[in-house]
């Protein structure tokens, strides 16, 4: 039986497989402090990366806690913050840190539903133009 960690961590690796397909290179942080991947090209850090999944069609809860950890690594290496997420038979989806603010939200946390994104082939493609 595949457990939630495992499931989470084959998660991370799709979304990574997918930068590399666009020419990114990238690191897997083996713990889960709010940034999974580093992804690099040209020898620069572009984007931190925190990966979420459920099986369900949603939402997905995301820590403010978690978004601001996300949000002060940005700003300090200078990269794009991006969450990259996925429900169940969904494609891989985005959203910037830039786009956070508008999605519904609690004290706590913010609720990511399958409409809150667009797809990360999206954002790889226009980013390769």
């Amino acid at each position: 039986m595949v457990t939630p960690k495992q499931k989470g961590t084959r998660w991370e690796y799709n979304v990574a497989y997918l930068f590399e397909r666009f020419g990114y290179s990238w690191d897997r942080s083996g713990s889960s402090l709010g940034i999974d991947l580093k992804i690099w090209k040209d020898g620069r850090l572009r984007y931190l990366v925190s990966a979420k999944k459920t099986s369900t069609l949603g939402p997905i809860y995301l820590p403010r806690r978690e978004v601001e950890r996300l949000k002060i690594s940005a700003n300090e290496t200078g990269a794009g913050g991006l969450i990259c997420f996925g429900f169940r038979r969904t494609p891989i989806l985005v959203i910037t840190l830039d786009e956070i603010h508008r999605l519904e939200n609690t004290r706590l946390s913010y609720k990511l539903h399958p409409t809150d994104g667009r797809p990360l082939i999206e954002l790889l493609t226009e980013a390769r133009a």
